[in-house]
């Protein structure tokens, strides 16, 4: 015969089955979970460094150019033409006019006496004597400009005070340069000479 187990157990065994029974017969409860709130910082992101070198300054080079005012050179052989205007006489005196033009693209200078001599064929040059130079003026000549110097001569023996017994062509030499330039026009051998470049 079965028993009733329940009427036979003691109470405190049948009280104790009851709740785990009850236990387990009701809805299974999920206990309450405290949730907490954790923020995560981002890890900073790699910080990428550049060097940055400068160049050095390019360094400024100003162009010198001979300005108004400043020194040229000096005129050279190349720098110059030589020429003459129509012989000059009045009595005894004859007067060439020497002309010394820059033909050159750039500004030179020029001061001084030139040299000349009268030749011809049959004698000896006349080297023409000249003046003292006392404070003869510094010409800068521009490309173009043309600076003058007067040869004078007589056509009286400066011994015999007679007649010059010779004629000669005129060879001319500009100041501080060394070519010499043959002129088609003749002159007295007799005294001569010549003044500084104006």
């Amino acid at each position: 015969m079965v028993m009733n187990m329940w009427k036979t157990l003691p109470p405190v065994i049948g009280v104790t089955a009851a709740v785990l029974l009850a236990g387990c017969g009701s809805d299974p409860r999920t206990p309450a979970v405290e949730t907490q709130t954790v923020t995560v910082a981002a890890a900073p992101a790699p910080v990428s460094t550049t060097t940055v070198v400068a160049a050095p300054p390019t360094p400024v080079v100003e162009k010198v150019e001979d300005a108004e005012g400043s020194e040229p050179g000096p005129c050279t052989d190349v720098d110059l033409a030589v020429s003459n205007k129509p012989l000059e006489s009045q009595g005894s005196e004859y007067r060439l006019v020497l002309l010394f033009e820059n033909t050159s693209s750039k500004r030179c200078r020029l001061n001084g006496y030139p040299g000349a001599d009268i030749v011809n064929e049959t004698g000896p040059a006349v080297h023409v004597d000249r003046r003292q130079q006392i404070a003869a003026p510094v010409l800068m000549l521009e490309p173009g400009d043309v600076a003058t110097a007067d040869l004078q001569a007589r056509d009286v023996h400066p011994q015999t005070e007679g007649p010059c017994p010779r004629w000669g062509s005129v060879t001319v030499i500009a100041p501080n340069t060394f070519q010499e330039r043959h002129l088609d026009v003749g002159m007295p051998m007799c005294s001569a000479l010549i003044s500084s470049v104006t």
